[in-house]
């Protein structure tokens, strides 16, 4: 897998990595190592936070 530059302020990128619930997915469906990994949960938190993303999707 390329190397990937995750940014919060790229909120679409981001979605693809989260549930329709708002969870992020875990390592074995996204491919990524445990430092991208990391990386990742941190961007999408901080997205959540600055309300980019949604901290859960409606039903």
């Amino acid at each position: 897998m390329k190397n990937r530059n995750f940014s919060y302020k790229k909120a679409e990128e981001l979605r693809r990595f989260v549930t329709a619930q708002g969870a992020i997915l875990p390592r074995a469906k996204t491919g990524l190592t445990a430092k991208l990994q990391k990386k990742l949960a941190r961007e999408v938190k901080r997205a959540r936070h600055l309300a980019l993303l949604p901290f859960t999707q409606t039903v």
